[in-house]
C-alpha cells in the first residue's frame, strides 16, 4: 500500500503558500516604510518599486492607513465639536466634543468616534471651486466639486445623526485640530497636552483668508478666547454650519 501525503504537503502547494505569505508580509511592512521614507520631494523611488506589485492588495485590505497616529511622529489629531441648542442661551447650550475619552467607553467606542472625526478632516475640501478654474482646468474643477459634495454629504450625515438624538434643537458642528507639543515647549515649561494653545479651529473657508481670533472650547477645560489664533476667515458667498461662531 502506497501512502500519499496530503495536498498541503506537496512541494508545489508549499511553494505557492510561501509566495503568498511573503507577498502579504511585504504589503504589511511596505505601508509604514513608504510613510517614513516620504519627504517634501515625494516618495522614495526604490520603495515605490517594491510597493507597486502589492499596492492594490494593501488598498483592498486597508493596510496603508493610520501610521501617522503612531511614533516617532504622530502628528496632530482632529476632533468634532458640536453646539446643541440656541447659541445665544449659554446656560442651556451644550458643546460636546467627539471623541471624549471620559464619555466614550469602552475604548473601541472612543476609537470609532476618533476615526469618524479624522475621516471628516481627511476628506475636507474647501468651498468652491473658483469659477475661473472651470476655464483653466475643467477636470480639476470637476474633481474639486465632487470632493466638496462628498465632504458636505458626510458632514450632513453627522448633523442628521445628532438631530435624531436631539430633535427640534438647533445643531451645528465644527472641526478642531489638536496639535502635539514639541520638545522646545517642554524645555520652556511643563505644559499639559490639553493646554489651550495646542487647539485651533479648522473653519470651512479657503486658506488665503484670515480671521483674527475665535472662541474655542477646550476638551475638559473652560471656554477661552485665543488671542493669537490665526484661522481661515469668512467668505461672503459661503456660510456653513462649520462657521457658526458659537
Amino acid at each position: 500500500m502506497t501512502f500519499r501525503s496530503p495536498a498541503w504537503h506537496q512541494p508545489r502547494t508549499r511553494q505557492w503558500v510561501s509566495v503568498l505569505l511573503i507577498g502579504h508580509l511585504i504589503a504589511v511592512f511596505i505601508a509604514p516604510l513608504s510613510f517614513q521614507t516620504r519627504s517634501s520631494r515625494g516618495s522614495s523611488p526604490s520603495v515605490d518599486l517594491i510597493a507597486g506589485p502589492v499596492r492594490g492588495y494593501g488598498e483592498f485590505l486597508y493596510l496603508n492607513r493610520g501610521y501617522a497616529f503612531f511614533a516617532p511622529d504622530p502628528g496632530p489629531s482632529h476632533l468634532i465639536q458640536a453646539a446643541i441648542g440656541n447659541v445665544n442661551d449659554k446656560n442651556r447650550l451644550r458643546e460636546p466634543v467627539f471623541p471624549d475619552r471620559k464619555r466614550h467607553r469602552p475604548r473601541l467606542l472612543y476609537h470609532r468616534h476618533f476615526m469618524l472625526a479624522e475621516y471628516l478632516t481627511e476628506i475636507y475640501q474647501p468651498p468652491g471651486p473658483p469659477a475661473e478654474l472651470a476655464e483653466i482646468d475643467p477636470p480639476a474643477f470637476e474633481a474639486w466639486a465632487a470632493s466638496r459634495r462628498r465632504y458636505e454629504s458626510v458632514r450632513q450625515s453627522f448633523l442628521r445623526h445628532l438631530g435624531s438624538r436631539h430633535p427640534d434643537t438647533p445643531i451645528a458642528i465644527r472641526r478642531l485640530e489638536h496639535l502635539i507639543p514639541d520638545f522646545l515647549d517642554f524645555q520652556v515649561q511643563s505644559i499639559e497636552l490639553n493646554d489651550p494653545s495646542f487647539f485651533r479651529v479648522l473653519t470651512d473657508r479657503l486658506p488665503e483668508d484670515t480671521l483674527p481670533s475665535e472662541a474655542l472650547l477646550i476638551p475638559g477645560g473652560p471656554r477661552i478666547e485665543s488671542e493669537t489664533l490665526q484661522v481661515p476667515g469668512p467668505r461672503s458667498s459661503d456660510t456653513t454650519p462649520d462657521q457658526r461662531p458659537w
